[in-house]
Formats: structure tokens, C-alpha cells, sequence
């Protein structure tokens, strides 16, 4: 007699082919939920970053309008922005150039260890730069020049846009314009 599975016995997975499909369930699941999680450490730590180097590139700004330099060679402190708590320090680094001052500005998270800075920034200011300034506001409702840069009413100019090339053509004597 033959030794076999029986014609009628019912067919189906055994006990190991279930255990088998589930270890590599379980292992694409696992790999799943670790590749979420970077994703997610690594949104919140870019987050964290641009907020500190906004902060960072604040602290300069400030100083520039003021237009004074700190009184001392590092100026720490605190803010909250963001409804996060930060530690910023403002460095004044002396420069080779007479009248330019470096500003070095490090900002952290206020519970990060010493020296784990998030964002720095760099800026200068001094007498041999202009002071940042808001006064006049800049022209932002266009130029009061004409075509090619002149005033407008020029004499010599063409009006109108420049030809390809960008250089505007002369008017010949006697007023005549130009032959195409």
C-alpha cells in the first residue's frame, strides 16, 4: 500500500507555511513602520533647523537696524518662538577691515546640550558699511527713465522698446525715422 495523502482529506496550508508567511509579514511591517519613523524624526529635526536659522539670521537683523553694536564681545539669551523655548548668542568677531564688524549668531533648542548649536548665521556691520535702513522705502512702483535708460523726452532716442540686441537706435538728422 502506498503511503500518500488521502484522496479525500481536505487541502489546505500546513501549521509551517502560515508560520513562514507571517515572520515575512511581520518583517515588511516592521521595516514599514521604521521607514514612517525616520521619516518623521527627520521632518521634525528639519522643522527644528529652519526655525534656528530664521532665529539665527533674526538676531543679525536686529542688530543691523539698531545700528549698534553689542556692548559685549558674546550677547546670550532666550525667546520662545513657535511655542518652542530657544538659547541664541550673538558674537562680535573683530575684522582685518578697519570699521567692519563680523556678528556671529548660534541658536539651540533651550534643553539641547552646550554647544549643539541648530543654526548659525553670519552678518557685518560697521562704518565702512551702509547702515541697513528703511528710509527712502525702495521704488517699487517702477523707473522714471525712458527707453534705453535716458530720460524720457531725450533727444536721439526712439521711443518705444528697445530693438533686439537691447541698444536703441539713434534718430537721424532731421528727424526721419530710421529705414527697417
Amino acid at each position: 500500500m502506498k503511503r500518500g495523502r488521502r484522496p479525500d482529506a481536505a487541502s489546505g496550508f500546513t501549521l509551517v507555511e502560515v508560520l513562514v508567511a507571517l515572520a515575512i509579514v511581520v518583517v515588511g511591517l516592521a521595516a514599514l513602520a521604521t521607514t514612517a519613523n525616520q521619516g518623521a524624526r527627520t521632518t521634525t529635526y528639519l522643522r527644528d533647523k529652519t526655525l534656528a536659522q530664521w532665529i539665527a539670521l533674526n538676531k543679525i537683523t536686529e542688530t543691523r537696524i539698531s545700528n549698534t553694536l553689542p556692548a559685549d564681545d558674546t550677547t546670550e539669551g532666550e525667546l520662545e518662538y513657535a511655542n518652542r523655548r530657544w538659547r541664541w548668542e550673538l558674537e562680535r568677531v573683530p575684522t582685518p577691515v578697519e570699521g567692519i564688524t563680523r556678528l556671529e549668531s548660534r541658536v539651540a533648542l533651550e534643553d539641547a546640550r552646550e554647544g549643539s548649536w541648530l543654526g548659525q548665521a553670519t552678518g557685518f556691520m560697521g562704518s565702512a558699511i551702509s547702515a541697513a535702513s528703511i528710509n527712502p522705502p525702495p521704488p517699487w512702483t517702477g523707473t522714471t527713465t525712458g527707453p534705453g535708460g535716458a530720460p524720457p523726452g531725450t533727444p536721439g532716442q526712439q521711443p518705444g522698446p528697445n530693438p533686439p540686441g537691447g541698444q536703441p537706435q539713434p534718430t537721424p538728422p532731421g528727424g526721419a525715422e530710421p529705414e527697417q
